[in-house]
């Protein structure tokens, strides 16, 4: 019994050690002491450990991300996509999420980094709108920023 404890207390060490270097998911945390060789039982007490610590909270996890996704220029897609990979739970997700949206001018400045005011060439335009998906953006905001991007060049032709 003694070690089981001694396992339980090693594995909150490491967790508390963890999260001082940055901030994770429960379900990431939980991974990494699995990785660690912590057995199961133990990794969930850390875990749980932690919760209860306030050393944890998902739902400001997923607040930190969605903030940085955003200052890389990504859409709302892309976003939740990452939320997913780190580990938070969909309703968690989408609580974050709620109110996202992103500023046009982003893709404003993706495609003009992509077309330079040149919306002649289809091809190139169309490899634009591509680059705008992968970072997850929905083809609505891609047609609307699009549509946006013609007329300003056009206006300034």
């Amino acid at each position: 019994m003694h070690e089981q404890e001694e396992e339980y207390r090693r594995a909150a060490e490491s967790a508390a050690g963890m999260l001082a270097r940055r901030p994770l998911s429960a379900e990431m945390l939980e991974r990494k002491l699995l990785e660690k060789n912590f057995g199961a039982p133990a990794a969930a007490y850390a875990v749980e450990r932690m919760r209860l610590l306030g050393a944890i909270d998902d739902a400001a996890f997923a607040e930190q991300v969605v903030r940085a996704c955003a200052r890389k220029g990504y859409g709302e897609l892309r976003i939740r996509q990452e939320l997913r990979a780190r580990g938070v739970a969909e309703s968690v997700a989408a609580q974050a999420l709620r109110g996202f949206a992103p500023e046009a001018d982003v893709l404003y400045r993706l495609l003009d980094k992509r077309l330079r005011g040149d919306v002649s060439d289809r091809r190139a335009c169309e490899k634009a709108m591509a680059a705008l998906q992968r970072r997850g953006f929905t083809f609505a905001q891609i047609r609307e920023a699009m549509r946006e991007y013609r007329a300003r060049a056009e206006e300034e032709q």
